[in-house]
């Protein structure tokens, strides 16, 4: 499965449309439309997209299958993540999947592109946060020795959600 960094200027339009359409078919059944549409318009829009794809401490890439875009992940180190972590580890902020992709291995690919991306930084944990009511997410990450670690506030529109927070150490190269 071909992987590729995204430009950091003119892939935005990608990484929109790929964020948009994973969370709705992620989340479109446990929520309702005006709070997903305000997530989209406050959390995913170009503007906001464009500024954290230029921010040097996140990294966006894309899994294609036979070219065309079948999720990402999102990544960030240093001042960019989500909670203050510390400078030895790197967050897992964002991994999707488009539905007709799921189950081929590429959210595996992805995993293990993280844990590269962390060895290579010299980082020595990796963390994450998950709705805690997606078990399969939850049971994906602990396939990978992610444990819970606490959790923290989601925002969805108007709907206040819990994400438990996972880590693990970051895996010798295996």
């Amino acid at each position: 499965m071909p992987m590729i960094q995204m430009d950091r200027s003119d892939d935005v339009d990608v990484i929109r449309a790929l964020s948009v359409d994973t969370f709705a078919q992620t989340f479109a059944d446990t929520n309702t439309k005006e709070d997903l549409d305000e997530y989209f318009a406050n959390n995913l829009s170009r503007d906001e997209l464009q500024r954290e794809i230029d921010d040097p401490d996140s990294v966006f890439l894309v899994a294609s299958v036979d070219g065309e875009p079948a999720g990402y992940m999102k990544t960030n180190v240093g001042a960019a993540q989500t909670e203050p972590m510390g400078d030895d580890s790197l967050e897992i902020q964002r991994l999707y999947i488009l539905r007709d992709y799921k189950h081929h291995g590429l959210g595996t690919n992805l995993m293990h592109t993280a844990f590269d991306m962390a060895r290579a930084q010299g980082k020595t944990r990796t963390w994450l946060g998950v709705w805690e009511h997606n078990d399969p997410a939850i049971a994906f990450y602990k396939r990978f020795g992610f444990t819970r670690c606490g959790s923290h506030t989601f925002v969805v529109g108007h709907d206040r959600q819990t994400d438990l927070l996972m880590q693990t150490p970051v895996p010798a190269r295996g």
